[in-house]
């Protein structure tokens, strides 16, 4: 059924009447043929009858702003989501990046072993000087986060957060021998 929409034209300050039979309501973006072409506009209300106004002219088709709309909304997502992932990134010391891939990359495993061999990096019994605070590994790959509490720690699993305590002298030994591995170490919220 074709009826009359009343149309604002961007940057026009007066309404025009086209005759439409597509199904629209106020305030849809309406592309209009006009007497100087093409032209969009918004419609400011649709009526049945002439109501004294005489169209000549039609509206060609709506102009679906909706997955314009969602395209845009994803750009914003994934550029949010992109300075997120920045920002976990940069949080991330290069001997903990270095870990991760090695856990991925047997050659990295090679290097990262040698250099930890050659530069004694692993804690012997005469060398350890154990921080309030730190990371570890076990033997097993899983990563903790140690805490002193007076003569004990507190040993936190990261994933599961599953808690426990160990004396200092345990804690001393198990890295002395091997069995626990210093990641990194944690002071006053920066590591």
């Amino acid at each position: 059924m074709t009826k009359i929409a009343i149309v604002k034209h961007n940057g026009s300050p007066t309404p025009y009447a086209f005759y439409t039979d597509i199904e629209l309501k106020k305030d849809d973006l309406v592309v209009c043929d006009t007497q100087k072409g093409y032209e969009t506009g918004r419609v400011l209300r649709i009526s049945n009858s002439h109501q004294g106004v005489k169209p000549t002219r039609w509206i060609v088709s709506k102009v679906d702003t909706k997955s314009h709309v969602e395209r845009v909304e994803k750009e914003k997502r994934i550029s949010y989501l992109k300075q997120q992932i920045d920002m976990r990134r940069n949080g991330f010391t290069d001997e903990y990046i270095n870990e991760l891939i090695s856990l991925k990359d047997k050659a990295m495993y090679s290097l990262l072993k040698e250099l930890d061999e050659i530069t004694n990096k692993n804690n012997t019994k005469n060398e350890i000087e154990l921080k309030d605070s730190f990371y570890f590994k076990n033997q097993n790959g899983f990563e903790y986060y140690a805490t002193k509490l007076g003569d004990k720690y507190s040993i936190v699993h990261v994933d599961t957060l599953n808690t426990y305590e160990i004396n200092v002298n345990t804690v001393n030994k198990y890295i002395s021998n091997g069995e626990w591995r210093i990641i990194k170490y944690y002071k006053m919220g920066i590591f």
